[in-house]
């Protein structure tokens, strides 16, 4: 028997298939003991995340019942609701292609075929829409706070334009990636679960890399100057857009003000965790990448490689605990204000009255109004 074929301790697979994963490794991985282990942790947390982000579901598909049957309203009536949906939406299949990798720990080992192809699609549907859709709510969040704009009032299908492209971005760059692809391996171990294989560098950056990576940059850009903003250092300019002031704070400055100013970003919140979950996994993903280019073995020790995706694994939990404390204002989530009834038009004015300060600013809850520039 060839030495190399010799399975070493720990490892599930037979010895032949321990020779071609030694020979051929992008058709199949042979888990040691070790990356069962790390991988059964980072499969845990995918599973936490989706457990949070079903209840999250339960709570929107209540809403939704309770809409249609006392005939409130559109489903989505705002942004918002477009962006939350679709971000949850996403975390759930980012969940969902993580705790598939439960097949891999029973099996031993990572290896091609349909399983694996339906997991790389998965994974590539929630991570990239989780991605590009936080990029998305960044934006929204700058536009309010830059722009002075009302987000509210803005026509719902220019959002629903913009997620129809997002979803169909993402779904035509899969379709091609594996239908140009069918004749070889696309979705391939790499290595403790199947995504594009190292081959295909160009989907691997335009499906996924660059989205992360853009998400990350834009989200750093904007939070600089609205947290300025939120402490009143800047100063927007009311009649041009690209004009704004520093200052100093007036420590006598209007407190609420302040305060008011600093809850219109609670949409802020959502790209900055997404920041904190993705920069562990985007150093990893980025060193690998670079040896890659350079034809060079990757190094990057499987720990380093599970300590990063099980905080990205969790990054579902993060949102959800991000909702349940924000309560952004979104129809999707938000109670009806009497027990057996749904919300009605005078619930709404007697919430707007209630979100009114002494000046006469409103909060913004969500990507609602924000107040005076002053």
């Amino acid at each position: 028997m060839n030495n190399n074929n010799i399975v070493p301790p720990g490892i599930v697979c037979s010895p032949t298939q321990y020779g071609r994963s030694l020979t051929d490794g992008s058709s199949i991985h042979c888990l040691t003991r070790g990356q069962s282990i790390g991988l059964t942790v980072v499969t845990q947390a995918s599973c936490i995340s989706l457990v949070a982000v079903s209840y999250v579901f339960t709570i929107i598909l209540r809403n939704v019942v309770r809409r249609i049957r006392y005939a409130t309203g559109k489903v989505f009536e705002g942004p918002m609701d477009l962006l939350m949906f679709s971000l949850f939406s996403a975390d759930a299949l980012q969940a969902m292609g993580g705790a598939m990798s439960i097949q891999w720990i029973q099996d031993g080992k990572v290896e091609v075929g349909n399983f694996c192809s339906a997991q790389g699609i998965v994974q590539q549907l929630g991570e990239t829409g989780v991605a590009m859709t936080t990029l998305m709510i960044a934006v929204y969040t700058f536009l309010g706070g830059w722009l002075g704009k009302d987000i509210r009032t803005m026509p719902i299908w220019v959002t629903q334009a913009l997620m129809a492209a997002v979803w169909l971005f993402i779904t035509l760059m899969i379709i091609l990636g594996n239908v140009i692809n069918r004749d070889k391996h696309f979705e391939t171990p790499t290595p403790y679960w199947c995504w594009i294989g190292a081959d295909y560098l160009q989907w691997r950056m335009w499906g996924e890399y660059f989205w992360f990576w853009l998400t990350l940059a834009v989200s750093v850009v904007i939070y600089i100057p609205l947290y300025l903003w939120s402490r009143g250092n800047l100063l927007f300019d009311e009649h041009t857009w690209w004009k704004f002031t520093l200052r100093r704070v007036d420590s006598n400055a209007d407190s609420e003000l302040k305060v008011i100013r600093r809850r219109s970003m609670v949409m802020l919140a959502y790209p900055v965790v997404y920041c904190i979950s993705i920069l562990p996994l985007s150093v990893v993903r980025w060193i690998g990448f670079i040896q890659e280019r350079g034809h060079r073995p990757n190094h990057v020790s499987s720990t380093a490689t599970f300590a990063a995706d099980t905080i990205y694994s969790l990054s579902g939990v993060f949102n959800v605990v991000l909702l349940l404390t924000t309560r952004p204002d979104s129809v999707l989530f938000c109670k009806s204000k009497s027990a057996g009834r749904a919300p009605s038009f005078r619930d709404s004015q007697e919430q707007s009255a209630h979100n009114l300060t002494e000046n006469g600013e409103a909060e913004m809850l969500g990507l609602g109004r924000l107040p005076s520039r002053s």
